[in-house]
């Protein structure tokens, strides 16, 4: 038979022991790069169309999504680049001060805009800025290119949503 004092701290070991186990388990540890293994093959087609649980901003023209979809899409180069549009520029703004840690991390480095196509369609997608000087050097219009991209959300253009689209990684095949 268990002494009254004895039971007591027994459970009082056991319920210390089960929350250390518990806070350890909620700790993801630091956030590391994103992989190729972690890009999902699929199309532009495939990520476009795909939500989230969405929030939308006071404005009702951007769409943000917790989830991002991280995929990995064979695309042609176009060979056009462009100024990141204003309400895309929103949407990762939006993204990044709900989402992520450090939202620098997201505005800074996206502020342009690659031209690609998939199956006759064309597509604007936003690229980190490091990787624009390898887009020109290494690619020639009418390549064939791999880009590793998440989906943030969605920006409204006049009546017509497009998707927010942020290209991390690219690999030649």
């Amino acid at each position: 038979m268990i002494h009254r004092n004895g039971l007591h701290r027994f459970l009082s070991t056991a319920l210390l022991l089960f929350t250390v186990a518990i806070s350890s388990l909620g700790q993801a540890g630091p956030k590391k790069p994103r992989e190729l293994g972690d890009y999902s093959p699929g199309t532009l087609k495939e990520i476009s169309e795909r939500k989230g649980t969405a929030a939308e901003n006071s404005n009702k023209n951007i769409t943000i999504h917790g989830k991002i979809f991280p995929t990995r899409v064979t695309v042609v180069f176009e060979g056009a680049f462009r100024p990141l549009p204003q309400n895309k520029k929103d949407t990762i703004a939006a993204w990044a001060n709900r989402f992520a840690g450090a939202p620098e991390t997201y505005t800074r480095p996206y502020q342009q805009e690659v031209l690609v196509s998939e199956d006759g369609s064309k597509h604007w997608l936003a690229v980190r800025t490091e990787l624009l000087p390898k887009f020109k050097q290494e690619l020639k219009k009418g390549d064939t290119v791999d880009l590793c991209l998440i989906k943030l959300g969605s920006a409204r253009n006049g009546k017509e949503w497009q998707p927010v689209l942020l290209v991390e990684k690219f690999l030649k095949p």
